[in-house]
This record gives C-alpha cells, structure tokens and sequence, in this order.
C-alpha cells in the first residue's frame, strides 16, 4: 500500500482524551481545550462574530446569535468524545488564544479522521497561524497517532483556506455543488483529503 496501510497499533483512547495534552508548533502552540477556553467570553464573541463565522459554515449563527448554554454544551461533547480531539489555538508569540483546531471522526480502524480550523481572533489573521495549527496537528495525526490519511473540507468562498491545505499537499476529491448557503448565495463544498506521503508540511 503506497499510503502505508493500517498504521495503527493500539488504542488512541488515551491520547484524545488527554486533558494535558500540548503540541508544539513553530507559529502556534495546541494544548487540550478546557472548561478555561470554552468559558472565555472571546471564544463566545468569535461565535457570534459575523466575519468569523461565514465561513465556518454555521449559516443558522449569523441568523441568531449561538446562546451560551448551547456553546457549552457544544464543547462539553467535543471534549467527551472518545473520537474527536478538540484543541485550543495560543500564538507562540504572547500565548493568548487565538482561535480553536480539531480532528473530528478519527476512525482507528481506517486511520483516516477531518481536520476542521478556527481562527477566530480577527487580529491575528494572516500571520501564517492557521498554517503552522494544521501542519503542527497534521504531523501529530500522522506521525503520533499513525493514521494514514487526513480530510478536510471549505466553502468556495474561502479560497484563502483552500489554499492553505492545498500547500500542505491536500488534493481537491470532490466538489459539492451549491452545497453551502451564505445568506441569499450557495456555494460550493470543496472536500480535500492527504495521505502521510502527500503531506508537505514537514
């Protein structure tokens, strides 16, 4: 298998629901989100920011401000769940929180699992952040945890986001057409996906 086949070789039970967990990146640093993050009133304005949140695919969020009870709740399933690793974004520079990374589905038997990204401080937009949080989590997903293959996927209308996966060496393998709204606009759905020997992130 040219994509390393079943690279598995024990339970990553552990690993996902490790409360202390910190991944070192050159840009970034990802640490294990808490009731500390989910609790930051900046997490809550991110979610109820407009320009944030339009390209997240969270159309019913820009119809009705997310109430708080229902962002808890949100994150105290994430940081439950037993195949989803949700992690806290903080700038290597000041390590103030930046915005929120997770690889959700992660399938121990395919190997496979989707990296979904957040960068909700406006501030620090195009400062190379949401590169360095998906290289660094993609080299973890790989080379820690062993899965083969990694997905992804955008809205159309955020051609800066598709781009940063496509530099890290994602393929484009399928296109959903007209399958996102945007107030009165559809757009397409963008899926990208990478094997371990595709990635170019290092």
């Amino acid at each position: 298998d040219p994509h390393g086949g079943r690279w598995l070789d024990g339970d990553l039970k552990p690993e996902i629901a490790n409360p202390k967990l910190v991944i070192d990146g050159s840009r970034c640093l990802l640490v294990a989100f808490g009731p500390q993050h989910r609790d930051d009133e900046v997490y809550l304005y991110w979610l109820r920011d407009p320009e944030v949140v339009r390209t997240l695919n969270l159309p019913r969020y820009l119809e009705t401000p997310v109430s708080k009870t229902e962002v808890v709740d949100y994150c105290d399933a994430l940081m439950a769940s037993k195949t989803d690793l949700f992690l806290a974004i903080l700038d290597q520079d000041d390590h103030q929180f930046v915005g929120t990374i997770k690889a959700g589905r992660i399938d121990e038997y395919a190997g496979t699992a989707d990296i979904g990204i957040m960068i909700g401080c406006r501030e620090r937009w195009n400062r190379g952040l949401a590169t360095d949080a998906i290289t660094t989590l993609a080299q973890y997903l790989f080379q820690r945890l062993n899965l083969r293959k990694l997905t992804a996927g955008s809205m159309a209308c955020n051609p800066s986001m598709i781009r940063v996966f496509e530099r890290l060496g994602f393929k484009r393998e399928g296109l959903f057409r007209e399958q996102d709204r945007l107030g009165d606009i559809y757009y397409d759905h963008i899926h990208l996906g990478c094997f371990r020997d595709e990635f170019t992130g290092g």
